[in-house]
């Protein structure tokens, strides 16, 4: 420890004691040397800064156990652990991997100032110290630090309160999904006339309805997707599933919404092995979303294909239209959430914007990727790829 001047407060440390006694930003200074702590100790009380002071490395990894200083000046020729191994030791607890650490030193040779720096140290100052040069450094440094540190704590509050909102989010959602089936569910029935028959006006009220109910239960359920990717609840059950026994299921359940709009909705399989390894429900639900997002922009009386490849290692589904294609300046927005473009439903459908969002997660959760391009014929292409399930 430190041998001070008679009268002059003692640096001795005990590290089980708080040696905070104001607001000030508290400096750790290390160095073996009694008359650098005596000019230090000074420079920083005319700076308003609290000092501490020890003469080792061990002496100084002691103090870190206890207490934290706002920064560290520290020598970095000193006896046994000098200066940069003390900086690296320092820099493996992550307590302190943001802790401004100033060297102070005799040396000026560029090779032990590269380690010193390469060690996580933030700047040096030369001796002899100069009190308007030390007390600069450390300003400057202490300023970045509490920028730094200011800004992580609003990034944190604002990730509690997008956790809050995405727990709320999955919660209304919950609560809403049931009253939605049973509204979708009676207007189903009244419109299959069961219950009496009914006259233009209620049939075109009943079908309002059902459409309606239909579009609010399918955001409710993206909204619950997102809730449950958002807060690490989605798990995945996997099996051995044919991609091209998924992707019948789709053209047949689909046929009828693109007869509708007079769409050809075909599907072309180039390949005799699409074994997957994944989740059956969620990969249905992209190849549900792709097909629906392809036909709600798609123009009457044009084509809609699925087309399945693979290779050694990869299966690719693509689903290929022939509406407007993307606009140039707007392929950032198509997998984002809540992100739309400026391309409208053909047929007046409604559009929510999460689709694209939760079948992108899905997809990253396989593994695999979904890649969108305009074809030079006209019209757009996604592109899913997933790793082809390995032989047992």
């Amino acid at each position: 420890m430190l041998a001070m001047a008679e009268n002059e407060q003692s640096a001795t440390l005990h590290p089980q004691e708080n040696i905070r006694k104001t607001q000030n930003a508290l400096v750790l200074v290390v160095d073996d040397d009694d008359l650098v702590h005596k000019l230090v100790q000074k420079i920083l009380s005319r700076g308003e800064f609290d000092y501490a002071g020890v003469k080792s490395a061990n002496e100084a990894l002691d103090f870190l156990e206890d207490q934290k200083p706002d920064l560290i000046l520290s020598d970095i020729m000193m006896p046994d652990i000098n200066g940069i191994e003390l900086c690296e030791k320092i820099r493996f607890d992550d307590r302190f991997n943001d802790l401004p650490i100033i060297f102070l030193t005799g040396l000026s040779d560029m090779d032990t100032l590269s380690r010193a720096y390469s060690a996580g140290g933030n700047d040096y100052v030369v001796k002899p110290l100069r009190q308007v040069e030390v007390l600069s450094r450390i300003k400057h440094h202490l300023s970045e630090y509490r920028r730094k540190r200011e800004s992580e704590k609003r990034i944190q509050t604002l990730n509690k309160q997008n956790e809050s909102k995405t727990k709320f989010l999955g919660v209304a959602s919950h609560d809403l999904r049931n009253p939605l089936v049973s509204i979708r569910g009676i207007s189903q029935y009244l419109q299959s006339e069961q219950f009496g028959e009914l006259n233009e006006s209620q049939k075109e009220l009943v079908s309002t309805i059902t459409q309606a109910s239909e579009f609010m239960l399918t955001m409710v359920e993206e909204l619950l997707d997102v809730s449950m990717f958002e807060t690490g609840q989605i798990k995945m059950t996997r099996s051995i599933e044919s991609l091209q026994g998924l992707i019948e299921m789709a053209i047949t359940l689909h046929s009828a919404s693109a007869s509708k709009k007079q769409i050809q909705l075909g599907f072309v399989s180039k390949t005799d092995n699409s074994l997957v390894n994944i989740d059956r429900k969620l990969i249905s639900r992209v190849i549900d979303n792709l097909v629906t997002n392809a036909l709600k922009f798609s123009p009457g009386e044009t084509r809609v294909q699925l087309i399945l490849t693979s290779d050694e290692k990869e299966v690719w589904l693509a689903i290929e239209d022939e509406g407007p294609g993307i606009p140039e300046d707007e392929f950032d927005k198509l997998f984002k959430e809540f992100g739309r473009t400026s391309n409208q439903p053909t047929g007046g459908e409604s559009s929510s914007g999460i689709g694209l969002y939760i079948s992108k997660r899905i997809i990253k959760e396989h593994g695999g990727d979904i890649t969108v391009e305009n074809r030079p014929e006209g019209g757009a292409r996604f592109t899913v790829k997933l790793e082809r399930a390995k032989n047992e």
